[in-house]
């Protein structure tokens, strides 16, 4: 594999995000020699632009010689399609959150670890200079004990899924949940990267009083851990323009601090404040390819595993479980109630 390119396959290529992993994969060298999806003529469109050939089901794509599987399947049918990947002992990469539940999920991180398949999860975030920073600043005896962490990403309005025919995101039945299910495993992953032991949910909110919808449309969660470092994550669809996001990730300690805001980090200590130039979004799809192209090679473990997938899928469905136990007005309030 390390004298030729890197031959790589994609299902599910009508996702959103299948445009940040075809240059990104590209650039990191790897030929996209067959493409499938669920609407035919949205396959086509993308072989046609990459001059590829499109198979017409799940089976015929996975039964050619490849080097590399790039799976973007509906969120219910997601534990179906790798489970055809771990059938076929296939590399691949599987777009979050990969199930509608962590229960779903589990047998194939079973699988995965039991046959030493190489099976990658595209946390992005995890790209993110904010850990190089972070490390450094604990290196140096700050942020000494975590306290408070803080990760967000709201990006913009649900009309952008149906603007990009992917408008099944939105049904609760095939997406799993709302902007919690598909935005929420990057924050709480954010999260389980800093905590000690179990974490527990101390409490959630979930909110479709913006557009009404049939998920929620923001969702808010207040996580600890057992050595009493306090999270709130917090993910929405509502952001005013299709194309924006508001991403914070912040942890503060004793007399320092650290937060990012989009593509720059700020440290904070009682000498004062420095910023540092982080990765925007689209650099960091590049150097996952990147990761993950050269462990291909040199035929290293992945960089982010389906156990990562399935630790943050068993949280985000505890916040579920904690939101919807609160009392039923916390999503469509009567007008007018007094508390």
């Amino acid at each position: 594999m390390s004298t030729t390119p890197l031959r790589m396959s994609i299902t599910g290529v009508g996702h959103w995000h299948a445009p940040r992993h075809v240059d990104s994969f590209a650039a990191a060298g790897a030929t996209i020699t067959t493409v499938h999806d669920d609407e035919p003529d949205v396959a086509k469109g993308w072989a046609d632009r990459l001059d590829c050939r499109v198979a017409p089901g799940l089976d015929e794509l996975i039964d050619e010689d490849v080097d590399l599987v790039l799976a973007m399947p509906r969120h219910r049918d997601g534990p179906a399609v790798v489970a055809r990947l771990i059938e076929r002992g296939l590399p691949f990469v599987v777009e979050k959150p990969v199930a509608t539940r962590a229960e779903y999920l589990w047998p194939h991180v079973v699988a995965t670890e039991a046959s030493g398949q190489f099976a990658a999860v595209p946390f992005i975030n995890r790209y993110s200079t904010f850990w190089e920073h972070l490390r450094r600043m604990q290196a140096d005896g700050l942020l000494t004990p975590p306290c408070v962490a803080r990760f967000r990403i709201v990006n913009g309005p649900p009309s952008r899924y149906v603007d990009d025919g992917v408008a099944w995101v939105l049904d609760p039945e095939i997406g799993g949940g709302g902007a919690l299910r598909n935005l929420g495993p990057h924050t709480v992953d954010a999260f389980l990267s800093l905590a000690e032991g179990q974490v527990s949910v101390a409490g959630a909110v979930l909110s479709d009083r913006q557009y009404g919808l049939d998920v929620e449309e923001h969702a808010i969660a207040v996580l600890r851990d057992d050595a009493g470092l306090t999270g709130v994550v917090e993910v929405g669809y509502s952001g005013p323009h299709h194309d924006g996001t508001d991403h914070e990730w912040a942890l503060v300690g004793p007399g320092s601090s650290i937060r990012e805001l989009h593509s720059s980090v700020g440290v904070t200590t009682q000498d004062g404040q420095a910023d540092f130039v982080s990765p925007p979004v689209m650099q960091r799809y590049r150097i996952f390819a990147e990761d993950v192209v050269e462990r291909l090679r040199t035929h290293r473990p992945a960089p982010v595993t389906l156990r990562d997938a399935w630790r943050a899928l068993e949280v985000v469905d505890r916040i579920y479980d904690a939101a919807h136990q609160a009392p039923p007005r916390s999503l469509h309030a009567a007008e007018g109630e007094i508390p």
